[in-house]
């Protein structure tokens, strides 16, 4: 884990949402980590240089959307996501922006992490629309994904992926998404997808990395 913190720190982030992530030796105001019930793994959210961060109330819900709160030169809420099986992907991403529609309402708030799921996942005949009802939520509450918005493309379009699957790249997906406040984008915006392969040997998920000016 060390030398994957090393390798996140070159990205010079402000925060950063590690899913899949071991638990630390100790938490502080620039680490906390949220276990799942799945395995020993769980979400780390880190903070760097004046930003801090601390938990907030969570919801009688499995890990796989947690809120927390950024202090720093801009504060706001986040709500970090590693969605698995509970009972299943999309439920577990639905139930968490459902336990936390008033928190994100309320903003401004970030939802950011390893989404598993992409709204080019629900079948064309579905009758209900997980996926592009979970993001419409987000859309509506004024959050915008920040690749799609850089690169002005549709859910389901995208030519980057940020996951290989079994570390092949012939199956490529993008199931990582950082949304952000509408109003943040408008100045200025740069979005990253780090894919090298230096990234490639560390993890089957490529950091996402988003910049604003707010």
């Amino acid at each position: 884990m060390a030398t994957k913190v090393s390798a996140l720190e070159t990205l010079q982030p402000d925060i950063a949402v590690i899913s899949e992530a071991l638990e630390p030796e100790q938490e502080s105001n620039h680490l906390l980590w949220f276990p799942s019930n799945a395995s020993r793994l769980g979400i780390q959210v880190r903070s760097f240089g004046a930003y801090q961060i601390k938990r907030l109330k969570a919801a009688d819900l499995p890990n796989c959307v947690v809120p927390v709160r950024v202090n720093g030169p801009v504060g706001f809420n986040l709500l970090a996501v590693w969605t698995w099986p509970a009972p299943s992907y999309t439920k577990a991403f639905l139930n968490g922006l459902s336990a936390y529609d008033a928190l994100v309402r309320r903003g401004p708030t970030v939802v950011a992490g390893a989404f598993n799921g992409n709204p080019g996942f629900d079948k064309p005949k579905q009758r209900v629309k997980w996926w592009t009802d979970g993001f419409s939520r987000l859309q509506d509450a004024g959050l915008v994904s920040g690749y799609h918005e850089f690169n002005k493309v549709a859910f389901g379009a995208e030519p980057h992926a940020t996951h290989h699957f079994l570390r092949r790249p012939e199956r490529p997906f993008h199931i990582d998404f950082c949304f952000v406040p509408r109003a943040w984008v408008a100045k200025s915006l740069e979005v990253q997808i780090a894919a090298g392969p230096e990234w490639r040997v560390r993890s089957d998920h490529f950091p996402l990395v988003v910049d604003t000016r707010v």
